[in-house]
């Protein structure tokens, strides 16, 4: 749990887009999408935009999460210059570590896992939100 004033009770933060934080609604409808990444300041920043760009689309609270797994170049100082929540794991712990720990800090009970590197459309996104009401798990192909 985090000590962060702007937490709710739970000790999430609230997602940061478009002007600050916004209060994060208690039944937890909304997207988190988390982007674990390594070493990856060439492309983290033109894929947090796209991503951003389409979030800021959707008609739901949501926050950008990115999981800095240990990177030792400037991706976290880079996704937080895109407006990222930036969880940082001190050693590269591997990328299930990664995507556990954004998961498990995730403010929303609705998770999309993406590539930092733009492997993913990030205007899949919605495509994928569509289905998810009546799925357990939802993947792009």
């Amino acid at each position: 749990m985090t000590t962060d004033p702007g937490a709710d009770a739970s000790g999430h933060l609230a997602p940061a887009h478009e002007g600050g934080p916004v209060a994060v609604p208690s039944h937890k409808e909304g997207v988190t999408v988390v982007v674990p990444a390594f070493n990856e300041e060439t492309g983290i920043g033109p894929t947090l935009a796209e991503i951003r760009g389409v979030l800021q689309g959707l008609a739901r609270p949501w926050e950008l999460l990115v999981v800095d797994d240990g990177s030792t170049d400037a991706t976290a100082e880079l996704a937080r210059e895109q407006g990222a929540e930036v969880v940082r794991l001190p050693c590269n712990r591997g990328y299930g570590a990664a995507l556990k720990a954004g998961i498990a800090r995730a403010a929303f009970d609705l998770v999309v896992i993406t590539d930092a590197d733009g492997t993913y459309p990030a205007e899949a996104i919605p495509a994928l939100l569509e289905h998810a009401a009546d799925f357990d798990m939802v993947v792009g192909a």
